[in-house]
Protein backbone atom coordinates (compact mmCIF):
# COMPACT_ATOMS: atom_id res chain seq x y z
CA UNK A 1 0.00 0.00 0.00
CA UNK A 2 1.52 3.32 -1.01
CA UNK A 3 0.81 6.90 -2.01
CA UNK A 4 4.06 7.94 -3.68
CA UNK A 5 6.53 5.99 -5.79
CA UNK A 6 9.43 6.59 -8.17
CA UNK A 7 7.32 6.19 -11.35
CA UNK A 8 4.78 8.97 -10.80
CA UNK A 9 4.61 12.56 -9.58
CA UNK A 10 4.35 12.78 -5.81
CA UNK A 11 1.08 13.40 -3.96
CA UNK A 12 2.24 16.89 -2.95
CA UNK A 13 2.93 17.75 -6.60
CA UNK A 14 -0.77 17.50 -7.37
CA UNK A 15 -2.09 18.58 -3.98
CA UNK A 16 0.04 20.82 -1.76
CA UNK A 17 -2.24 20.54 1.29
CA UNK A 18 -0.17 18.71 3.92
CA UNK A 19 -3.26 18.04 6.06
CA UNK A 20 -4.69 15.94 3.22
CA UNK A 21 -1.31 14.27 2.87
CA UNK A 22 -1.21 13.42 6.58
CA UNK A 23 -4.62 11.76 6.29
CA UNK A 24 -3.44 9.77 3.29
CA UNK A 25 -0.27 8.72 5.14
CA UNK A 26 -2.27 7.54 8.19
CA UNK A 27 -4.59 5.56 5.94
CA UNK A 28 -1.57 3.98 4.24
CA UNK A 29 0.06 3.07 7.54
CA UNK A 30 -3.01 1.51 9.13
CA UNK A 31 -5.01 -0.04 6.29
CA UNK A 32 -4.66 -3.67 5.26
CA UNK A 33 -1.43 -4.38 3.41
CA UNK A 34 2.24 -3.62 3.79
CA UNK A 35 2.71 0.15 3.98
CA UNK A 36 5.40 1.69 1.80
CA UNK A 37 6.56 5.24 2.47
CA UNK A 38 8.64 6.50 -0.45
CA UNK A 39 11.85 8.27 0.58
CA UNK A 40 11.41 12.03 0.71
CA UNK A 41 7.77 11.80 1.82
CA UNK A 42 8.99 12.54 5.34
CA UNK A 43 10.59 15.74 4.00
CA UNK A 44 7.45 16.87 2.09
CA UNK A 45 9.05 16.38 -1.31
CA UNK A 46 6.73 17.42 -4.11
CA UNK A 47 8.54 16.41 -7.28
CA UNK A 48 6.62 16.11 -10.52
CA UNK A 49 7.19 13.80 -13.44
CA UNK A 50 10.29 11.59 -13.63
CA UNK A 51 13.08 12.46 -12.87
CA UNK A 52 11.74 15.30 -10.69
CA UNK A 53 10.07 12.80 -8.36
CA UNK A 54 13.48 11.41 -7.44
CA UNK A 55 14.86 14.37 -5.53
CA UNK A 56 18.14 14.00 -3.68
CA UNK A 57 17.49 13.24 -0.02
CA UNK A 58 20.83 13.74 1.66
CA UNK A 59 21.37 17.49 1.53
CA UNK A 60 17.86 17.95 2.94
CA UNK A 61 17.48 15.09 5.43
CA UNK A 62 15.90 16.55 8.56
CA UNK A 63 14.65 14.34 11.40
CA UNK A 64 12.97 17.40 12.95
CA UNK A 65 10.76 17.98 9.91
CA UNK A 66 7.06 17.97 10.79
CA UNK A 67 6.27 15.11 8.41
CA UNK A 68 9.24 13.07 9.62
CA UNK A 69 7.98 13.38 13.20
CA UNK A 70 4.37 12.72 12.12
CA UNK A 71 5.25 9.52 10.26
CA UNK A 72 7.60 8.30 13.00
CA UNK A 73 4.95 8.75 15.71
CA UNK A 74 2.32 6.88 13.68
CA UNK A 75 4.72 4.05 12.82
CA UNK A 76 5.40 3.70 16.55
CA UNK A 77 1.66 3.41 17.30
CA UNK A 78 1.25 0.91 14.45
CA UNK A 79 4.02 -1.25 15.90
CA UNK A 80 2.82 -0.95 19.50
CA UNK A 81 -0.72 -1.95 18.55
CA UNK A 82 0.38 -4.65 16.06
CA UNK A 83 -2.48 -3.74 13.74
CA UNK A 84 -1.34 -6.33 11.19
CA UNK A 85 -2.75 -9.02 13.50
CA UNK A 86 -6.33 -7.78 13.06
CA UNK A 87 -8.68 -7.52 10.13
CA UNK A 88 -9.85 -4.13 8.94
CA UNK A 89 -13.50 -3.31 9.71
CA UNK A 90 -15.17 -0.25 8.19
CA UNK A 91 -16.89 1.70 10.98
CA UNK A 92 -18.21 4.88 9.32
CA UNK A 93 -18.04 6.43 5.88
CA UNK A 94 -19.26 9.70 4.35
CA UNK A 95 -18.00 11.86 1.52
CA UNK A 96 -15.52 13.62 3.82
CA UNK A 97 -14.88 11.18 6.71
CA UNK A 98 -13.76 7.57 6.90
CA UNK A 99 -13.24 5.41 9.96
CA UNK A 100 -12.11 1.83 10.34
CA UNK A 101 -10.76 -0.38 13.07
CA UNK A 102 -8.01 -2.95 13.31
CA UNK A 103 -8.69 -4.80 16.55
CA UNK A 104 -9.11 -2.20 19.30
CA UNK A 105 -7.53 0.56 17.18
CA UNK A 106 -9.93 3.07 15.60
CA UNK A 107 -8.52 5.08 12.68
CA UNK A 108 -10.31 8.29 11.64
CA UNK A 109 -9.35 10.25 8.52
CA UNK A 110 -10.88 12.98 6.41
CA UNK A 111 -10.50 14.73 3.09
CA UNK A 112 -11.77 18.05 4.49
CA UNK A 113 -8.41 19.70 3.78
CA UNK A 114 -8.08 21.45 7.12
CA UNK A 115 -11.69 22.00 8.14
CA UNK A 116 -12.81 20.52 11.45
CA UNK A 117 -15.22 17.61 11.05
CA UNK A 118 -17.19 15.79 13.71
CA UNK A 119 -19.21 12.58 13.53
CA UNK A 120 -21.05 10.37 15.98
CA UNK A 121 -19.94 6.77 15.52
CA UNK A 122 -22.22 3.99 16.73
CA UNK A 123 -20.50 0.94 15.25
CA UNK A 124 -17.47 0.54 17.51
CA UNK A 125 -14.99 -2.15 18.56
CA UNK A 126 -15.52 -1.20 22.24
CA UNK A 127 -18.20 -1.63 24.93
CA UNK A 128 -20.12 1.00 26.89
CA UNK A 129 -18.01 2.64 29.56
CA UNK A 130 -14.73 2.01 27.74
CA UNK A 131 -12.44 5.04 27.76
CA UNK A 132 -10.41 5.48 24.58
CA UNK A 133 -7.71 8.05 23.95
CA UNK A 134 -6.01 9.55 20.94
CA UNK A 135 -2.81 7.52 20.63
CA UNK A 136 -0.83 10.73 20.10
CA UNK A 137 -2.57 12.94 22.67
CA UNK A 138 -3.49 11.33 25.98
CA UNK A 139 -5.58 14.40 26.88
CA UNK A 140 -7.94 13.66 23.99
CA UNK A 141 -10.10 10.89 25.45
CA UNK A 142 -13.66 9.71 24.82
CA UNK A 143 -15.97 7.45 26.82
CA UNK A 144 -18.26 5.06 24.97
CA UNK A 145 -21.78 6.06 26.03
CA UNK A 146 -24.97 4.58 24.58
CA UNK A 147 -22.73 2.53 22.27
CA UNK A 148 -21.35 5.69 20.65
CA UNK A 149 -18.58 8.28 20.62
CA UNK A 150 -18.34 11.59 18.82
CA UNK A 151 -15.05 11.96 16.99
CA UNK A 152 -13.84 15.44 16.09
CA UNK A 153 -10.92 15.83 13.72
CA UNK A 154 -9.63 19.28 14.63
CA UNK A 155 -8.35 21.20 11.61
CA UNK A 156 -8.88 18.05 9.57
CA UNK A 157 -6.03 16.13 11.19
CA UNK A 158 -6.42 12.35 11.47
CA UNK A 159 -6.75 10.56 14.81
CA UNK A 160 -6.04 7.09 16.11
CA UNK A 161 -8.02 6.00 19.19
CA UNK A 162 -6.95 3.15 21.44
CA UNK A 163 -8.31 1.87 24.78
CA UNK A 164 -6.91 3.71 27.80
Amino acid sequence: TFIDNHDNPRFLYYQSNTVLYKNALVFTLFTTGIPIIYYGSEQAYSGGYDPNNRESLWPNYNTNHDLYQFIASHVKVRKQQKVWNSSQVQRYSTTNFYSFSRGDVLVCVTNSGGSTVSYRLTYLPWSNGQVVCNALNSNDCLTVTDSAVTVTLDSGLPKIYIPK
